[in-house]
């Protein structure tokens, strides 16, 4: 027995001196792409057979000798990575193996999965990470530059900005030109855009034309955005909130003159003109506008004041918090996030709030998968409806106009004292000329798939798009005193609208595979319904009674009412067929039978087919197989007619309208409408070609795409004037052709890639070539829109679409501006002549990406060139004369530069002596403002469109603890430097007055800004 006591006391001794030299070592895997947990990883002692895996959070725990140990951890589709530590804890980052592009999967039309080696036409991919880096609030803002033949144009900048998506130039001259946005499978308006979240986007994936969207039927003509939402997956149920703060600044202004003040003349300052046009500053004390009733005057120094009208701008701010919530089984997964978005902008009080949920889950029932997605935004816009802009430009530089923000209580500053005789204070307009918004939209859709067997499965989709938009949009009623030499008083205004849109699609779709030896065959069947509706109903009254009580039954007469609503559907059946070869070789053959309400029965069915083939020859040809140079190389070729219904419901009838005192007083009447409806139109009709090249170098470190395509729109809807003699004004007819040609570039590659830095870069090339070929008998162009007689867009035969026409400088052979050898002044070209064409032919977009122990920086550039822009703002500075150019030669007479004098027909000699008859108002107003070619500039731009710097706190720092599991900080930019040609003294030429076709117009929007923030992120 003592023997026995004795030899279980030697084996406790030497077990615990054992447990001793053993240590436990816990920590967590993670992936570098998006920073969640990686379950299943295999995490060995290096050199032994001592190991574990992580589980569904990630996390391990691991028994190993004290001291200094090295562990391997190593997953499928991860670069193996090995850690030395001595420490109890540690947190490993592992990185996404080089994927070959013949392994790649993407979402194509109707969120069907392929491989990416098996399409026939060109799409890019924009991860979450590349979507966000910038932390955008808005989706579309998150893609620019980011792709390839994808052009974004924001409208305006305000707080509520919306945009315009076009991939690979316009097609259509008078209809939507806008690509297809796709939600989880579920065609939806492009307003969605602002109201979707970006940090619910998985991916966004684009098929850039016609050929890769043909089962979306004529909607899907302009190429589409295919945005898919996050999913749960299995395990621990992950917690994330983020929260971004960002600040932005007006970035820069138009350049203006400091010398001169209110005035006509030289020699004469009148103390209300709103006019720069008169005496030099001087600094001496003058009083600024009318004596008031009570006899106070202003009395202010005559003199510039630096800056006034940049102050005059807040410093807006957004702040964006995200929680989001997402896990699962093997059965069930779920993701659910809240978004709250506030933004106060530039402009003083404009501001708007947007909150949205989003709900995702899926559930298999055996053979059958159910699952749903929806989202709810509600957005309160809360803006002025006044042309501010316009208004401050109207102020003379030594006003100090951030003064008069307290206009109840500075009389100065009061609608009666303001000092203009033309304008009111824009800090009253803001307060009493504003619009009020409410924007609700719900979205989603309920999806089920049955598996009949492995190689067949049906699947439904009933997906909902609804927007309901109440606003309320006041102007004050407002008087002035007979002390005031101002127009008549402004009655005041209030109109409540309501608008609602509604839309319904449904997909019923059968698919079903084989395989037959080498060949792999895949069918696709389905059938889509459509439909959509839209009501409005609006109230106005013209004149109110009370001052400041907003409701219509305040009012003076009758209010102003209108209704509205439209239905239109659209049906379709359509089928997909796939043939691959041994994985090399892959052709596509698609079809679509579409019926749509708004063509009249006999042209409202038409059928248009595609075809694609595709050639991975890294696998089709033994010699390229296993090549450490060429990984991977694929070229394809797609072809396909697409029918574009640029129509709106009941064109194909001449409505009666309510007529303006028919037949005499107020007694209703009806009058037919001046547009003739043709019954006989059909659509237009779009005949694409694209071929490709795609090549993956060195195991995909490095990848190059170039494509080339061609489309033709005929068969144009096009509205063409015709003689009043017929009892109309115009007439819809099928004619014209517009011709597209792009070429488009893109570069990905990973200079760098080890366990401590990883460096990426990405290039994005787009050329287009865009022709008016054709438009209709002899007719050689279609206005647009813009500035009747002065500046507007037009489509033109035989010139690229579309193009910016003015009023023009008469030039000699050698381009020299002819000028009155009289007068001096420059003699006014007959008409409007052609300027150039205002949607950039060239884009390029660079990106690229540094991470290095736990930092990650990342840029990106946008540069765009080959196109002019019209901006008003120059015209309105010379009228008013606070522009820089108006005040270079101090307003005195001065030779025009590179002017002629005909000094007989045809005869040309150097102007050198004849100087203009007047510096000042009557020629910059009379003359140079009445030419609008001086305000047409080179439309091209460089811009940092986003900086970012993040980092990814240690593990180590957050050991000793279970709460949070990762944490990041980060600091942003966007826009943070903007080059402008040296001729381009006034704003950016990204903006434009419409998101419709006539672009190339800047109207008075609020100035360009940048933004700079910091980011939190917070995983648990």
């Amino acid at each position: 027995m003592k023997k026995l006591l004795q030899s279980l006391f030697v084996l406790l001794f030497l077990g615990s001196a054992a447990l001793a030299q053993e240590r436990t070592i816990t920590g967590t895997v993670v992936s570098s792409e998006d920073n969640l947990p990686v379950p299943g990883v295999t995490v060995r002692l290096k050199d032994s057979k001592t190991g574990t895996s992580t589980g569904a959070s990630g996390t391990f725990s691991l028994r190993v000798p004290a001291g200094s140990v090295t562990l391997e951890f190593t997953s499928i589709g991860f670069i193996t990575q090995t850690v030395t530590t001595a420490d109890n804890s540690v947190s490993v980052s592992l990185k996404l193996d080089a994927q070959t592009l013949s392994d790649v999967v993407v979402t194509t039309a109707l969120g069907i999965k392929r491989s990416a080696a098996s399409t026939s036409y060109s799409n890019q991919t924009v991860d979450n990470k590349t979507l966000t880096e910038g932390k955008v609030v808005n989706l579309a803002t998150g893609l620019q530059s980011k792709v390839a033949g994808l052009q974004i144009n924001l409208v305006n900048n305000g707080v509520n900005p919306s945009t315009r998506v076009i991939l690979r130039g316009n097609r259509s001259i008078t209809g939507n030109n806008q690509a297809l946005i796709v939600v989880d499978g579920v065609p939806v308006p492009n307003s969605v855009l602002s109201s979707l979240n970006p940090n619910d986007v998985a991916e966004v994936n684009v098929l850039k034309g016609a050929n890769a969207a043909s089962l979306y039927g004529s909607e899907g003509v302009n190429g589409v955005l295919i945005i898919t939402t996050k999913k749960g997956s299995k395990g621990r149920t992950s917690v994330n909130f983020s929260s971004t703060t960002s600040l932005e600044s007006v970035a820069y202004m138009p350049k203006m003159q400091d010398q001169f003040g209110a005035g006509y003349d030289l020699d004469t300052y009148v103390p209300y003109e709103n006019t720069s046009w008169g005496p030099a500053f001087d600094g001496s004390l003058k009083v600024v506008g009318p004596t008031l009733e009570n006899g106070d005057e202003w009395i202010l120094p005559y003199s510039a004041i630096p800056n006034e009208k940049r102050n005059f701008w807040d410093t807006g701010t957004t702040f964006q918090n995200d929680l989001s919530f997402s896990g699962g089984d093997d059965k069930s997964s779920f993701y659910f996030s809240l978004q709250d978005v506030k933004i106060k902008g530039i402009t003083p009080k404009d501001e708007n709030r947007r909150t949205s949920v989003r709900f995702n889950a899926d559930r298999k029932f055996g053979k059958l998968t159910t699952a749903i997605n929806m989202n709810y935004t509600v957005a309160n816009p809360q803006m002025t409806s006044s042309s501010v802009y316009n208004n401050l430009l109207n102020i003379p530089q030594n006003i100090p106009i951030t003064q008069l923000q307290d206009w109840r209580n500075n009389q100065f500053a009061a609608p009666n004292g303001y000092f203009s005789g033309y304008f009111v204070n824009p800090y009253w307009e803001i307060d009493n000329n504003r619009r009020n918004t409410r924007d609700e939209t719900v979205n989603g859709n309920v999806e089920l798939r049955y598996d009949f067997a492995p190689w067949l499965n049906a699947t439904y989709r009933l997906g909902a798009f609804n927007n309901n938009s109440n606003y309320k949009q006041y102007y004050a009623k407002v008087s002035y005193t007979d002390a005031y030499d101002r127009p008549s008083a402004n009655p005041g205004s209030v109109t409540d609208r309501s608008d609602n849109y509604r839309r319904l699609n449904s997909d019923l779709i059968l698919q079903g595979n084989k395989t037959f030896g080498d060949f792999k065959l895949d069918l696709l069947v389905g059938n889509n319904v459509r439909s959509e509706y839209t009501k409005f109903v609006s109230q106005t009254a013209n004149a109110l009674v009370v001052p400041e009580l907003y409701n219509i039954s305040n009012r003076v007469g009758e209010a102003t009412v209108a209704s509205d609503f439209i239905e239109k559907r659209q049906v379709a059946l359509f089928g997909e067929f796939n043939a691959n070869y041994k994985d090399f070789l892959y052709l596509t053959l698609t079809g679509r039978q579409e019926w749509v309400s708004v063509l009249s029965k006999q042209n409202r069915s038409y059928f248009y087919p595609a075809a694609g083939l595709s050639f991975v020859f890294t696998k089709g040809i033994p010699a390229l197989q296993n090549n450490n140079l060429l990984s991977f190389g694929k070229i394809f070729v797609s072809a396909n007619e697409t029918a574009n219904v640029n129509l709106s419901p009941y064109a194909l009838q001449t409505p009666f309208n309510v007529g303006g005192g028919f037949p005499y007083g107020n007694l209703p009447g009806y009058t037919v409408g001046d547009r003739f409806a043709n019954p006989n139109l059909q659509p237009e009709f779009v005949r694409a070609i694209e071929a490709g090249l795609q090549l993956g170098f060195f195991k995909d470190r490095l990848n190059l795409e170039a494509v080339y395509g061609i489309s033709e729109s005929e068969g144009q809807i096009l509205p063409i004037s015709t003689s009043y003699a017929t009892g109309y004004s115009s007439a819809y007819v099928n004619a014209g052709l517009v011709r597209n040609k792009s070429l488009e570039l893109s570069l990905r590659a990973t200079p760098v890639r080890s366990s401590a830095v990883e460096w990426t870069v990405g290039l994005n090339f787009t050329h287009l070539d865009n022709e008016v070929v054709d438009l209709y008998q002899g007719l050689t162009e279609i206005p647009l829109g813009g500035y009747a007689n002065s500046a507007y867009i037009y489509a033109v035969k035989g010139q690229p679409y579309p193009v910016l026409k003015t009023t023009a400088y008469q030039r000699d052979p050698a381009g020299r501006i002819i000028v009155n050898g009289t007068t001096g002044y420059p003699v006014r070209a007959t008409g409007l002549l052609e300027q150039g064409q205002t949607n950039a032919p060239t884009n390029l977009g660079f990106n690229t990406s540094v991470s290095w122990k736990g930092f990650t920086l990342a840029g990106q550039l946008d540069y765009r060139t080959g196109n002019v822009f019209y901006n008003i703002l120059g015209n309105t500075n010379d009228f008013t004369g606070l522009s820089f150019t108006s005040a270079q030669y101090g307003r005195q007479p001065f030779v025009v530069p590179n002017s002629v004098i005909e000094t007989s027909p045809g005869v040309f000699e150097p102007n050198t002596s004849v100087k203009t008859r007047d510096g000042g108002f009557d020629y910059w107003y009379g003359q140079y403002n009445n030419i609008q070619e001086n305000y047409v500039t080179d439309a091209s731009f460089l811009k940092l469109r986003e900086l970012s710097l993040t980092y990814q706190l240690p593990a180590k720092w957050l050991a000793g603890q279970k709460v949070v599991k990762r944490a990041s900080l980060g600091v942003v930019g966007r826009n943070l430097l903007t080059w402008l040609p040296k001729e381009n003294i006034f704003t950016d030429p990204e903006f434009n007055f419409t998101d419709g076709n006539a672009v190339g117009i800047s109207d008075y929007i609020a100035p360009p800004t940048r933004i700079y923030g910091f980011n939190l992120n917070v995983t648990f």
